[in-house]
């Protein structure tokens, strides 16, 4: 840590010229006494700091000293400075990593002026931020390729099933991988039964262990993603239902389907002289659709299956006769 925080002292008087100590103390949140040792420190590893005191003093380096930092191309320390600190990597604990080696870069290879280029919001509109209390504790294990003891919250009955094992309790796992998805973390670990995928909001607690473990070799993170995310959209259960719908609701099909809507669209018949269309959805169950299709009102109208259909003309009754008994 020590190591860290005298390269960062560095960095910061080349990159800002003349500082007070409070200032370099206030940026790395240590206290000014440990900034004072620190620069002691770099002197004697044959850095040239400079400290004058009394008013318009401060500490810099000596005029022409320029840290070294060799092998990066100007297109490369750009491309490295590009994003800033995405906030994916300030979950993960690495943000003030991150900011050293930026100020590294753009002090020493050049680059932007330090002002992100590029913003990574990776949450969908309106979609939920789920916590994630143990995600540091999970990146610390991957890192030092140590096992972990996690306790895994399996979803309830009622939760469709994204990750992980059916049965809760303790576990101890070799962590492999964490993969952000739309704004949720997952982890990739093998465990007793083998390699496995465990939504990270549902750990409970995790412990790094002491002992180490053998990354398998060869192993490729996005590979895997890749293949387990097409094999976990193909087990999905599919119900197909055929509507008909009219030019406004075909309109909205877009928003309330998103990217779904184009397939269906794409694959319908053509229009009516009313502009209506049969378009055949797909739902992961019956209440699913119920729920989704009965927004649109007389808009749209189920063909097939007849059970979905059934289910929602009976839930446009129960609608009305709320409505009727509250009125009355």
């Amino acid at each position: 840590m020590r190591a860290d925080r005298l390269l960062s002292l560095v960095l910061l008087l080349q990159a800002r010229g003349r500082t007070t100590a409070q200032a370099l103390a206030a940026e790395l949140e240590v206290s000014v006494r440990t900034v004072y040792r620190d620069l002691d420190a770099l002197v004697a590893a044959g850095v040239p700091v400079l400290a004058e005191s009394g008013p318009g003093g401060g500490c810099r380096l000596m005029d022409g000293y320029r840290f070294p930092l060799r092998g990066l191309r100007p297109d490369e320390a750009e491309a490295l400075l590009i994003l800033g600190v995405p906030g994916v990597l300030r979950e993960l604990g690495l943000d003030r990593a991150v900011d050293a080696a930026h100020r590294q870069i753009r002090v020493t290879a050049g680059g932007t002026d330090g002002a992100p280029l590029v913003h990574l919001d990776l949450p969908r509109w309106f979609g939920s931020q789920e916590e994630a209390p143990c995600l540091r504790d999970l990146a610390r294990a991957l890192r030092s390729r140590h096992r972990l003891a996690v306790s895994y919250r399996p979803p309830d009955d009622a939760q469709p099933r994204v990750a992980g094992p059916r049965a809760a309790g303790p576990r101890v796992v070799e962590p492999l991988g964490l993969v952000n998805k739309a704004g949720l973390w997952y982890l990739v670990a093998v465990d007793s039964a083998g390699l496995r995928v465990f939504r990270v909001a549902r750990i409970a607690s995790a412990r790094v262990l002491a002992e180490p473990f053998e990354r398998p070799e060869g192993f490729d993170l996005a590979a895997f993603w890749r293949q387990w995310s097409a094999e976990f959209e193909a087990s999905r259960p599919r119900l197909p239902v055929m509507v008909r719908a009219s030019p406004s609701a075909l309109a909205a099909f877009g928003e309330v389907f998103g990217q779904a809507a184009g397939p269906a669209l794409a694959a319908a018949l053509p229009p009516d002289e009313h502009g209506w269309r049969m378009v055949t959805l797909s739902f992961e169950h019956e209440r699913a659709a119920v729920g989704r299709l009965a927004g649109f009102g007389d808009q749209v109208e189920v063909l097939t299956p007849p059970s979905v259909r059934t289910a929602l003309v009976a839930t446009a009754r129960l609608i009305l006769r709320r409505y009727d008994a509250a009125d009355g």
